[in-house]
């Protein structure tokens, strides 16, 4: 099992699946952060994606809202950004695979 496989949280708790997105949005860890480490900038290479994406990934790793963060992103499907620990192509294997 890889790091990021490891990472990724587990989307089962309908209790989490119901929440709603005011609901669970202000106790996010990324609340007072710029969007800046969870969204890309134009032109980004991908070698500073990848930094990126380690660095906003570790930040909701600590989150208390992880889960539902996640499960937002798939559920709406966000297609910019790291949600929930997931990036971009992370949601997209996993939707994939559903």
């Amino acid at each position: 099992m890889s790091a990021a496989q490891a990472a990724a949280p587990t989307l089962v708790d309908p209790a989490t699946i119901s929440e709603s997105f005011g609901s669970w949005q202000p106790r996010a860890a990324c609340r007072a952060m710029g969007c800046e480490v969870f969204f890309a900038p134009e032109n980004e290479p991908a070698s500073a994606r990848s930094r990126r994406e380690r660095a906003a990934k570790l930040i909701c790793a600590g989150c208390p809202v992880r889960q539902p963060c996640a499960v937002h992103a798939l559920v709406n499907r966000e297609v910019h950004g790291v949600w929930g620990g997931l990036s971009e192509d992370d949601r997209e294997r996993l939707i994939t695979h559903l």
